[in-house]
C-alpha cells in the first residue's frame, strides 16, 4: 500500500470514529431507556418519586415474536428451461443451511439491533474445516465446518462509507469493520503481517468495546466495568476490517500500526477456473456415488479473477432495516419516534401515583382535644385495625377527602397511547382495547400496514442471506462436502447425497411467504389447504395421489411412501397371496375394512397359479376308458375353490363401494391397482368358467384318443 493509500484510510477511519461516536451516543440513551435506565426529570417532583415505566420493552417484544418468530417459507422459481426438479431441491437445501447455521438467532437480534440503531446487520463468512479459523477467531466453534457462517455484527461496529445512496448498499465504496481479536491468534495467523508492531489494546474509559452490547458507549456500571477488565486481561487488540469494494480487496489495520496487518484479494471476489486434464489431454470428470461420471474437476490453483463477487452489492453484510432517510443510509431509529411518547407515559403515571401519595390518609383534630389527649395524634397514626381510641369528644377528629386524580391525566395518557399505536403496533388491538369501532379500524389498519412492511424486511433479509450463501456454495472453492439433504421428489423413497458446486448454479428467483414466520402461520395453512382440499378431493381435474402427498407434507409428514397406497403395494400384495394360499387348502378370509381391495382383487385372480390348484386341475382332467372322469372330488374341489375367490372378491367390490360412499371428502383409500374391482370380479369368474371348460375339453379329447 502506498503513503497515498495510507493517508486516505487514516483519514477516513478518523471521519468514521467523529461520525459513528455522535450516533452511537444516541443509540445508547434509547437503548438505556430500554434497559430502565432514566435520566429525565419531571418539574415538581423528586427522582425517586419517579416510575419506571417501559413501554420499550412491551413493544420490542412483539415486534420480534411477531415479524421473525421461526424460519420463512421460502420457494424457488428457476428460470432455466432444464431447471424443473431443481426448486424442491434448492427449498429444502435452504431450510437447513438455515438451521445448520442457526440463522434464526442472529435475523432476532439484528432484529432488536434495526429497531434502536437504525440498521441491524448480519456477516457472511466461510468457516473452513479442521483447525483454520477466520477473524475473529473465536466464534468458529459454534459454527458449522466447511460451511458457510452467519453471525449478527454489533451495529456501532458496522461503518458504511458515508456516501453510499439511502437506499442501495451496493453504491458504498467500502464497509469498515471493527473487531476485537486476541493477540494471539493474529500472531498465529500466517497471512498476518507487521507482528512485531502487534501489541494488547489498553481499555480506555471512553473505547467502545461492542461484543455482546448494542453499541458499545460505555456506561459507569459493574457490567460494563467487568467488561473491560476482561478484555485487557485477555490481550486483545482493536483491528478495522475494511471491504474494499472498489478496489476488491480485504484490508486489516490494528491498533497502533501504521501499515496495514493485512491486504489481499477480498475472498469473495469471483473467481475462474480452468478444468483439469489428465496426462494425455482428456477431461477429468468427478464421479458420484453410483460411479457415474458428474462434473468437471476444476483446477482451484490456477484461478483467475473474473468479474462481480460472490455476495450481493459486492459486501458480505445483510442488512435488515425498515425504514428510510432522504440524506443518509441509517434512518433514525423506530425507537427514537416512541422516546417522547414514553417519557410522557412515565410522567403521566408518575403524577397520579404523587396526587395519591400526598392526599393518602390526612385528617384534622381539634385542637382542645389534642391537647387533652397529646399522644392522640401519633396513637391515630400508628392505630392497627380493631384498635379502640378514647376521646374527649368524638365530634372532634375529621377526615380530610381530597379531589381524586384529575381524569385530563388519564385522557392524556390514552392519547399517547393512540400515537405509539400508530407508529409502533404491528398486531390489530383485541376485542374491547379501542374506545370506538372507528378507532379500532384506524388502529387495526395502521398496524397491518406496520406488520406487513416489517415482515416483508425481514423476508428480504432471510432471501438475501440465503441467495449469497448459495452463491458461495456454488464457488469450488467453498462448496460443502459434507453438506448433504434428500434429493428424492415427496412421496418417493429417501436418497441422501451430498450437495456438489453444480447444484447452486442455476438461474433462480426466491419467494418468500410473507407472514410465514409469525408464531401460528403453520396452522393457517393448514386450515386454509383443507379448505381446497375439501373442494378438490375426488374432483376430476385433480391428481387425487398428489393431492394426498400435499397433504401428508402439510402436516410435515416425513416418510410420505409408508402412508400412500400405490400401484405396487407390497404388503397388500403378500396378504392377498396368503390368502390364496388358503384358498386353495379350502380356508376362507374375511375382509377387513381399509385393505387394499383393488390390489388383494388382483393377486386373487391369479388363484389358479398356485400348485395345489394345478395338481386339482390335473387331477380333475383324468378320465377311465369309458370317458368317465375317476377324480370326481379333485373337480369338486376345484368348484368350491372357485365360489369361494368368487364370493372374497365381491365382498371386496361392496366394501371399496362402501368406504367410497362413506368418506366422500377423504381419498378412497383404493386407487393402487391398475384394473377396477369389477373389471377383477369378471375376471375371476372368467377364470373359473375357463378352468371348467378346459377341464371338459381335455376329458373329451382323451376318451375320443382312447
Amino acid at each position: 500500500m502506498n503513503k497515498q493509500q495510507l493517508v486516505f484510510w487514516k483519514s477516513e477511519r478518523e471521519m468514521l470514529d467523529r461520525l459513528y461516536r455522535d450516533r452511537m451516543r444516541d443509540w445508547q440513551r434509547l437503548t438505556d431507556l430500554y434497559d430502565l435506565k432514566f435520566d429525565q426529570r419531571i418539574r415538581d417532583l423528586d427522582p425517586q418519586d419517579l416510575v419506571r415505566v417501559s413501554r420499550f420493552y412491551p413493544i420490542v417484544r412483539q415486534i420480534v415474536s411477531t415479524i421473525a418468530f421461526r424460519y420463512p417459507k421460502q420457494f424457488f422459481i428457476i428460470e432455466d428451461e432444464e431447471g424443473d426438479d431443481v426448486a424442491e431441491l434448492l427449498e429444502r437445501a435452504s431450510s437447513a443451511f438455515m438451521q445448520l447455521a442457526n440463522v434464526k438467532d442472529h435475523v432476532h437480534q439484528a432484529i432488536f439491533d434495526a429497531l434502536f440503531t437504525g440498521v441491524g446487520w448480519l456477516r457472511l463468512d466461510f468457516n473452513p474445516p479442521g483447525d483454520s479459523m477466520v477473524a475473529p477467531y473465536v466464534t468458529n466453534d459454534d459454527m458449522a465446518e466447511d460451511m458457510v457462517s452467519v453471525s449478527r455484527v454489533a451495529p456501532g461496529f458496522v461503518h458504511v462509507d458515508p456516501t453510499a445512496a439511502p437506499h442501495r448498499l451496493g453504491t458504498a465504496r467500502y464497509i469498515r469493520e471493527r473487531m476485537w481479536v486476541p493477540l494471539k491468534f493474529l500472531k498465529d495467523d500466517p497471512e498476518i503481517q507487521q507482528k512485531k508492531q502487534l501489541k494488547a489494546t489498553s481499555v480506555g474509559s471512553d473505547d467502545e468495546l461492542a461484543f455482546g452490547e448494542v453499541m458499545g458507549v460505555q456506561t459507569d456500571t459493574e457490567e460494563m466495568q467487568a467488561l473491560k477488565e476482561s478484555v485487557d486481561n485477555g490481550d486483545f487488540v482493536l483491528v478495522d476490517r475494511i471491504h474494499d469494494r472498489i478496489n476488491r480487496k480485504l484490508i486489516m489495520f490494528a491498533d497502533n500500526v501504521d501499515e496495514p496487518i493485512l491486504e489481499k484479494e477480498h475472498p469473495f471476489v469471483k473467481m475462474s477456473f480452468p478444468q483439469m486434464v489428465n496426462s494425455i489431454g482428456q477431461l477429468i470428470f468427478e464421479e458420484d456415488e453410483t460411479g457415474q461420471l458428474t462434473e468437471p474437476v476444476l483446477d482451484l490453483e490456477a484461478g483467475e479473477p473474473a468479474a462481480g463477487f460472490l455476495v450481493e452489492s459486492g459486501f458480505p453484510f445483510v442488512p435488515i432495516k425498515f425504514d428510510m432517510n432522504a440524506s443518509s443510509y441509517y434512518p433514525q431509529p423506530q425507537m427514537a419516534y416512541l422516546e417522547d411518547i414514553q417519557n410522557g407515559i412515565i410522567e403521566q403515571v408518575s403524577r397520579r401515583a404523587d396526587i395519591l401519595k400526598r392526599t393518602a390518609r390526612q385528617g384534622v383534630v381539634n385542637e382542645s382535644e389534642a391537647l387533652a389527649n397529646p399522644d392522640l395524634l401519633e396513637r391515630l397514626r400508628k392505630g392497627r385495625d380493631g384498635e379502640f381510641q378514647t376521646m374527649q369528644d368524638i365530634n372532634g377528629i375529621k377526615q380530610l377527602d381530597f379531589a381524586s386524580v384529575p381524569a385530563d391525566l388519564y385522557r392524556h395518557e390514552q392519547s399517547l397511547l393512540a400515537y405509539e399505536d400508530q407508529i409502533a403496533a404491528v398486531q390489530p388491538p383485541t376485542a374491547g382495547e379501542a374506545d370506538s369501532a372507528t378507532e379500532a379500524a384506524v388502529v387495526a389498519a395502521a398496524a397491518q400496514l406496520n406488520g406487513n412492511w416489517m415482515e416483508a424486511k425481514v423476508a428480504g433479509a432471510y432471501e438475501l442471506v440465503v441467495r449469497n450463501a448459495f452463491q458461495v456454495m456454488g464457488d469450488p472453492r467453498y462448496t460443502p462436502e459434507n453438506f448433504a439433504i434428500n434429493i428424492a421428489p415427496d412421496g418417493q423413497s429417501m436418497m441422501v447425497r451430498a450437495l456438489r458446486n453444480s447444484d447452486f448454479l442455476w438461474n433462480y428467483r426466491i419467494h418468500t411467504r410473507v407472514g410465514s414466520t409469525q408464531p401460528l402461520f403453520e396452522q393457517l395453512e393448514q386450515d386454509r389447504f383443507l379448505a381446497f382440499y375439501d373442494r378438490a378431493a375426488n374432483r376430476p381435474n385433480f391428481d387425487q395421489m398428489e393431492l394426498d402427498k400435499a397433504m401428508a407434507a402439510a402436516f410435515d409428514i416425513v416418510d410420505i411412501e409408508k402412508l400412500m397406497v400405490t400401484d405396487n403395494n407390497v404388503e397388500a400384495q403378500r396378504a392377498a397371496q396368503l390368502e390364496n394360499d388358503r384358498f386353495v387348502q379350502g380356508v376362507d378370509t374375511e375382509v377387513l375394512e381399509g385393505q387394499d381391495h383393488n390390489t388383494h382383487a388382483e393377486i386373487h385372480a391369479t388363484y389358479r397359479e398356485n400348485p395345489i390348484y394345478q395338481q386339482l386341475m390335473q387331477g380333475a382332467q383324468m378320465v377311465g376308458p369309458t370317458g368317465q372322469p375317476l377324480n370326481m372330488q379333485a373337480a369338486q374341489q376345484m368348484q368350491m375353490i372357485d365360489q369361494m375367490v368368487l364370493a372374497h372378491v365381491q365382498s371386496h367390490q361392496e366394501m371399496l363401494a362402501a368406504e367410497e360412499q362413506g368418506a366422500a371428502s377423504r381419498p378412497s383409500g383404493g386407487g393402487g391397482g391398475s384394473v377396477g374391482a369389477e373389471d377383477l370380479l369378471g375376471q375371476v369368474q372368467s377364470n373359473a368358467q375357463k378352468t371348467a371348460q378346459a377341464t371338459q375339453v381335455e376329458a373329451n379329447e382323451m376318451v375320443r384318443g382312447s
